[in-house]
């Protein structure tokens, strides 16, 4: 059994709360030591609380305007939990198997100090195939010897299921109290590789994860995504290996071959979409 603590960040999860909870506790080989649930405050949160207590889980109340895809995590970390490992999970990722956490967690040590696992799709949706280009079915962990082979490729993360050495993670300053509304995980992959320290893509611990966004709602994404590489001119020195293109080549391939009509339909736009609001966010310098 591995000790484990949990931090799922909340917002408007009345519908998701129960089944979070229920998911946790079916996870087999692992020992929930503290899970910590930071709700930003947006309605009525009284049943979801309620579900928490009863749970016997912990929580901490964040006001929406003070909401920090980083700073809330770095808090729940540093000031809630007390386990040597950390999951951090979403509150919309479906465990696919129960020994999920473990096979993720197990990889934890004071070498590899921070590990995500493999995201999939059931739906028929330009998701799954994105998920099956970015998720692949091998492990691997990256060092610092692995960076000019893999450049851009070797930061990549995900804390929508992902695990953290917490001694590590007090140690190198977290996300060094810095503000981020996304790619938190990937500021701290570099931080962990350039400390001599490795990251760890776990492809045996698998959730099922993805989003229905509109076309709009993409271009609004990867434009943040953009600025966000445009505020952090630290990523500038290493190529884009897995390009925007080669992905596009996998989806489109992938839904030919199985002959998936709705994404052929709605590849072009989706992709452009993509490309679009990258270029634009990336134009906007700090």
């Amino acid at each position: 059994m591995i000790r484990i603590d949990v931090v799922c960040p909340l917002y408007l999860a009345d519908r998701e709360i129960g089944r979070v909870i229920r998911q946790l506790k079916a996870q087999k080989k692992i020992e929930l030591n503290k899970v910590v649930f930071p709700i930003t405050e947006e309605g009525d949160l009284s049943a979801v609380i309620q579900k928490i207590r009863q749970a016997g889980f912990s929580y901490f109340l964040v006001p929406k305007s003070e909401f920090s895809h980083s700073l809330t995590r770095e808090k729940a970390i540093i000031e809630y939990c007390e386990s040597d490992v950390v999951l951090m999970m979403s509150q919309d990722v479906r465990f696919a198997m129960d020994v999920a956490v473990y096979e993720l967690v197990s990889t934890i040590s004071e070498q590899t100090v921070f590990a995500y696992g493999r995201q999939i799709s059931a739906k028929r949706s330009i998701e799954r195939y994105t998920r099956e280009k970015n998720y692949g079915k091998n492990s691997r962990t990256v060092t610092a010897i692995d960076v000019e082979e893999l450049q851009l490729s070797a930061f990549f993360a995900s804390d929508a299921f992902s695990a953290y050495h917490r001694p590590t993670f007090l140690a190198l300053g977290g996300y060094d109290h810095v503000h981020m509304m996304m790619s938190e995980d990937m500021y701290y992959a570099k931080k962990v590789i350039d400390a001599g320290y490795g990251k760890a893509y776990v492809a045996e611990a698998v959730v099922e994860h993805a989003h229905d966004y509109s076309y709009k709602e993409l271009y609004n994404r990867y434009r943040s995504t953009g600025k966000w590489f445009a505020e952090h001119p630290e990523f500038d020195n290493y190529k884009t290996t897995d390009s925007g293109l080669k992905l596009a080549k996998y989806v489109f391939a992938r839904a030919v071959r199985e002959r998936n009509i709705p994404v052929l339909l709605r590849f072009f736009p989706d992709m452009a979409s993509r490309y679009l609001g990258m270029r634009r966010g990336r134009r906007n310098k700090p």
